[in-house]
């Protein structure tokens, strides 16, 4: 079972460094074309995924294991479409922790179940800011295609 918990936790890193990677070439493409606040709250995401990787890395040297790297995902053009695929992976993520701290208090590794329920409860946290960010560049784009101004404050 131990095992399990290694690979989840190496499944986990690589997600959380998709996202980071994702989160960071959104707010790169925005801070050229859109509002500098969105592109800061982006930075902001993607510094909260790249905390969480790193605990799990943390846990991972404590407990012998190394990450997998996996080739990173291209960056999406349309910000809408990175927002919900971002939105759709950390909420996945999320569930996935829970599901790891679970294993961990099971293997009686409660350090691993902490950082799993912190980066649970990051990510829950990371998905509502999303969430939100989605909605207001949905609504933008709503008001784009109907005439409007698309220079409502994020």
């Amino acid at each position: 079972m131990g095992d399990r918990l290694t690979e989840g936790l190496s499944f986990e890193w690589r997600a959380e460094r998709h996202a980071e990677t994702l989160l960071e070439g959104m707010a790169e493409a925005v801070a050229q074309v859109a509002s500098p606040e969105l592109a800061t709250r982006l930075t902001e995401l993607s510094a909260s995924a790249q905390a969480r990787r790193s605990r799990i890395e943390r846990r991972l040297a404590a407990l012998f294991a190394v990450p997998r790297l996996a080739p990173v995902p291209p960056i999406i053009d349309r910000l809408d479409e990175a927002l919900e695929l971002a939105l759709a992976q950390t909420r996945a993520s999320a569930d996935r922790y829970a599901a790891l701290a679970e294993l961990s208090r099971r293997l009686s590794d409660p350090e691993t179940a902490f950082v799993c329920e912190l980066n649970r409860t990051g990510a829950e946290e990371s998905a509502m800011l999303i969430d939100g960010l989605l909605a207001l560049e949905v609504d933008r784009r709503a008001r784009l295609s109907s005439g409007g101004s698309a220079d409502a404050p994020l």
